[in-house]
C-alpha cells in the first residue's frame, strides 16, 4: 500500500487500543550525481518510507514505528507501542483536533518533477569547465554533483487529524582545489532551490573559486581579546550550534544555562532570535509541527530579553503551559523540539559597515569543526579563517586562528547586527554579527 493508504490503516488498526495516538509518516526520494573529470563518477536513487505511532494508554506514552507497510507489520507495531507504555512515565496531554490550515502547497513545486538526471549530468559537466575557467590556480574539482530531493510527510491522530506536505527541491555544488605556491586550499559553494531556473551556473562557479583562492597569501596577527564580525557566510552556523538551550526539554534536563532565566536579559539589545515557520523570509514553511499542533513564531529572544522557550505537548505539559508547534520528530524517533526556521532579525547596516565600527578587528568567514562547542555550557572553541581589516578596510587573510570564548558571551557582547543574509533557501537566516571583543589565538 502507498504512505496515505498505510497512514489510514494504522488509523483504523489504532482505534480501540489506546485513549490517544498519533502517528508521524514519510516517504522519500533522492536521485543523486557526481562528476570528476568531465565523466559522470557515481550517481544513486534511493527511497525511504515509514510510518511511526506514539500511543497513549492510561497516560502512558508508547512508541514504535515500522518501514514495512503491510496490514500485518502495522497491527505488530501498534501492539510494540502499547506494549512500551508500561515503561514510561505518564504525561498529560491532550492531541489536537483538526483545524483549518493553508491547502496551497508551498514547499512543493510540479515543475521539478519533470528535472532528469541526464540534465543534472549536463549542468555539472558544463559547471566543472566553468569552475576550472574562473582561475589558473584551480588544480583539482573533487567535489562536484547535483541531488533532487522529494518527499511527502504526513501527520495524523486519534482526533481525525490527517495532515499532509510535500516538499521537493534541488541542490548542486562544486568543491574546488587551488594552489599556489605549495599551499592548497578548498572552496565550496552549494545552492538549493526549489526553482531550476534559479541555480546559476555562474554563481556557484564564481563563489567555488573565490573561496578556493581568497586566503591565499595569509598572514599571522596578534592574539588577544579583539572585535571579531561574523560573516552572513558562517554567522547561522554559529548561531545553529548553540539552539538547543532554548529549547524546554533541555532546561527540564538540566541541560541548558537558561533553566529559571525567562524574562531576564540574556544577550544585547541588538540582538533577537525567533523561529518563524511562516515567515515571508523563508523559502520553507511549516503549517503544523509533528505532533499537528499548528505553528507560530515563537520570539525566543526579544531585544536580548529569553522571552520564551520551545515547547511541544509533552514539555508544556511539565511546565503548565501551552506548546509553541515546535513539536519535531522522524517516523523512527521519539518526540522532540525543533527551531522551524531560525530567524535573527537584521539590522541596518552592511557587512562592510560593521567593519567601519573598529579600528581595527577580524572578519571571519569559515569555521573549521564543531569539537569545542558545547551547547549545555555555551563553550565555543572553533578554528577559523578570514581577513584582518583596520579602518573598514579589509588588510590581508588571516588563517589558523582559534576563536574561543562562551556563546552566552558572545551575544551579550553583540553591538550590531548586519542587513544581509546569505543564502535565502536556508532554514537558518543569519545576518553578520559584530562582536566586541573575543578571544583569539594564533
Amino acid at each position: 500500500m502507498n504512505i496515505t493508504d498505510a497512514v489510514s490503516c494504522m488509523c483504523d488498526l489504532a482505534k480501540g487500543e489506546a485513549e490517544q495516538f498519533d502517528i508521524i509518516a514519510s516517504n522519500s526520494h533522492s536521485e543523486g550525481i557526481s562528476v570528476f573529470q568531465g565523466q559522470v563518477q557515481n550517481t544513486e536513487i534511493s527511497d525511504s518510507v515509514g510510518l511511526g505511532i506514539r500511543v497513549i494508554k492510561d497516560g502512558h506514552p508508547g512508541y514504535a514505528h515500522t518501514e514495512r507497510l503491510t496490514r500485518d507489520a502495522i497491527a505488530q507495531t501498534i501492539k510494540d507501542a502499547v506494549c512500551h507504555t508500561q515503561w514510561t512515565e505518564p504525561v498529560n496531554i491532550e492531541l489536537p483536533k483538526p483545524a483549518q490550515i493553508p491547502d496551497d502547497s508551498p514547499n512543493y513545486n510540479p515543475a521539478l518533477d519533470s528535472l532528469s538526471l541526464a540534465e543534472l549530468k549536463d549542468f555539472c559537466i558544463e559547471l566543472e569547465k566553468e569552475t576550472f575557467a574562473r582561475s589558473a590556480d584551480i588544480k583539482n574539482i573533487p567535489y562536484l554533483g547535483a541531488d533532487l530531493n522529494r518527499e511527502i510527510s504526513i501527520v495524523a491522530n486519534s482526533n481525525g487529524l490527517f495532515y499532509t506536505d510535500k516538499d521537493n527541491s534541488v541542490s548542486v555544488g562544486a568543491g574546488a582545489v587551488a594552489v599556489r605556491d605549495g599551499v592548497s586550499k578548498l572552496g565550496n559553494c552549494v545552492k538549493s532551490r526549489r526553482d531550476w531556473n534559479e541555480i546559476s551556473m555562474k554563481e556557484i562557479a564564481d563563489k567555488a573559486a573565490t573561496y578556493a583562492t581568497e586566503l591565499f597569501g595569509a598572514k599571522r596577527i596578534e592574539g588577544g581579546k579583539i572585535p571579531v564580525v561574523f560573516s552572513e557566510r558562517i554567522a547561522g552556523r554559529f548561531v545553529g550550534m548553540y539552539g538547543s538551550p532554548f529549547i524546554a526539554e533541555s532546561m527540564q534536563k538540566g541541560m541548558s544555562r537558561l533553566a529559571g532565566k525567562l524574562g531576564e536579559k540574556i544577550a544585547s539589545e541588538k540582538f533577537s532570535l525567533w523561529s518563524d515557520p511562516n515567515s515571508k523570509n523563508f523559502c520553507n514553511k511549516v503549517y503544523f509541527d509533528s505532533e499537528g499542533s499548528l505553528t507560530r513564531r515563537v520570539e525566543v529572544i526579544k531585544d536580548g530579553v529569553f522571552n520564551e522557550a520551545l515547547y511541544n505537548l509533552e514539555t508544556a505539559a511539565k511546565d503548565g503551559c501551552s506548546t509553541t508547534g515546535s513539536a519535531a520528530r522522524g517516523f523512527g524517533s521519539k518526540m522532540g523540539t525543533a527551531f522551524w526556521n531560525m530567524y535573527v532579525p537584521a539590522g541596518d547596516k552592511t557587512t562592510a559597515d560593521l567593519l567601519k565600527l573598529f579600528p581595527k578587528c577580524l572578519l571571519v568567514v569559515r569555521l573549521e569543526g564543531n569539537s569545542g562547542c558545547n551547547a549545555v555550557s555555551g563553550e565555543l572553541s572553533i578554528g577559523a579563517h578570514g581577513f584582518w581589516c583596520e579602518n573598514g578596510v579589509i588588510q590581508h587573510p588571516v588563517d589558523g586562528v582559534t576563536l574561543s570564548g562562551n556563546f552566552f558571551d558572545i551575544i551579550q557582547n553583540v553591538v550590531a547586527v548586519g542587513s544581509e543574509y546569505y543564502d535565502k533557501f536556508s532554514g537558518i537566516k543569519v545576518p553578520a554579527l559584530a562582536v566586541s571583543n573575543l578571544a583569539v589565538s594564533c
